[in-house]
């Protein structure tokens, strides 16, 4: 069995620390592997394409933006991918995250369909099934059989100020996956609600969809024991424990989809308690409580697992997740979790170790965060029990099942 990954990136960002963590334990089991990705820096990897240049990117991106059509982009880069997929005659191609304008997603897809190559389809966002936005919130337009049409938010959508192609995308998009033969094409889903989601889709909805959860690297992401002891010089004198907040954006904005404004909100409402907050980047954080402390980027994977294994509880405060991470490693380094049901991350959670209110309920998750505050939890039961459900090497078997399934459509 030879499996061929392509995703926007490779081994940054989720994604591509899930492509290669796919890739790895692919790898360790004798399969042959192949991952083909179009942004970011040249891997020097055998068995590692780049097969988008930054420049054609760029041009992309830009003329996505005048035309409002995202996944008709990248000619060239669309080219060089088909030539790769022909050389190395893959029998399952793996499609993750493609829409970094590195690729012409609808001639892609029907250059799959047309060769008959077994077709496996991850959503890990859902751009796939709303043919547009990674996120459609509350819009159900792409539900109906008419599909996109007349975008409310246009800008954020397809990034076009004026022009609302959403009906065209859709219905290439409908049309490209209508050109598969049922049994070359499967779905999968990083949550439950996401392949609810996706049946609710004219588009996909005659095709299978699998769950397979993401996975987390548990040789990192696991109970670290006296994990505070490294890390006490940096923290407040006065607070006995903390409370942790993980995300790759943190901002104020009442707009932001991440929704560190309610973090701010807690902090006020909770002033005897300190909330960490790790992100990649920060903006607009003016007039923060006392009480937040701004931990920026961590250290690396080892130092966020401390971070997790030292903290009283997690708190995710997102308006819309297809899976969430941030779960899974806080659960995997025994930190129970509360948060916003966001979609996805209160369906891939355990119940017993987690608590999810309506979103935007912050006096709710306040009480929620108390009563987890008052337990006092057995974090090494608690990470045992979420190594078994969250680890990379169970989502590598998911996906390994799917991929069997898919060849013996033929037998």
């Amino acid at each position: 069995m030879k499996i061929l990954q392509v995703n926007c990136v490779y081994r940054k960002g989720s994604t591509g620390k899930i492509v290669n963590d796919i890739h790895t334990e692919l790898q360790l089991r004798k399969i042959d592997s192949v991952v083909c990705y179009g942004r970011g820096d040249r891997m020097n990897e055998q068995n590692v394409y780049k097969f988008c240049s930054e420049i054609e990117a760029n041009f992309s991106h830009f003329f996505a933006n005048l035309g409002g059509l995202q996944y008709a982009s990248a000619p060239f880069a669309t080219w060089h991918l088909e030539r790769i997929i022909i050389k190395e005659q893959p029998d399952i191609v793996h499609l993750h995250c493609i829409n970094g304008f590195c690729v012409n997603i609808y001639r892609l897809l029907r250059f799959l369909a047309k060769r008959k190559i077994k077709t496996v389809v991850t959503h890990h966002a859902e751009f796939f099934y709303t043919c547009n936005c990674g996120y459609s919130l509350y819009c159900k337009k792409w539900m109906t059989n008419d599909g996109c049409h007349s975008c409310h938010d246009l800008q954020g959508a397809t990034g076009s100020r004026t022009i609302d192609n959403t009906h065209r995308s859709w219905k290439l998009m409908r049309e490209a996956f209508a050109s598969f033969d049922e049994d070359k094409l499967h779905f999968t889903a990083v949550s439950p609600w996401v392949v609810g989601r996706s049946m609710m889709s004219d588009v996909l909805k005659k095709y299978p969809c699998t769950c397979v959860m993401n996975g987390v690297d548990t040789s990192v992401f696991h109970y670290v024991e006296d994990a505070m002891s490294g890390l006490q010089d940096k923290f407040p004198i006065g607070y006995k424990y903390y409370i942790l907040h993980v995300t790759a954006f943190f901002s104020t904005d009442e707009k932001s989809l991440k929704g560190g404004r309610y973090i701010v909100q807690m902090a006020r409402m909770m002033p005897e308690r300190l909330f960490v907050v790790v992100a990649s980047e920060v903006r607009e954080t003016n007039n923060l409580p006392s009480n937040i402390l701004l931990w920026g980027r961590a250290n690396g994977q080892k130092e966020l697992a401390a971070l997790y294994s030292a903290a009283k509880a997690t708190v995710i405060v997102s308006e819309r997740e297809t899976f969430s991470m941030v779960t899974a490693e806080s659960l995997c380094c025994g930190t129970p979790v509360v948060g916003f049901k966001a979609g996805g991350p209160e369906s891939i959670a355990l119940p017993k170790y987690t608590k999810f209110v309506e979103y935007g309920e912050v006096e709710q998750l306040c009480q929620s965060l108390q009563n987890v505050l008052a337990n006092e939890w057995n974090k090494e039961g608690i990470a045992y029990e979420s190594k078994n459900c969250y680890a990379r090497e169970v989502m590598t078997e998911g996906y390994i099942n799917v991929y069997k399934k898919l060849i013996n459509n033929d037998k």
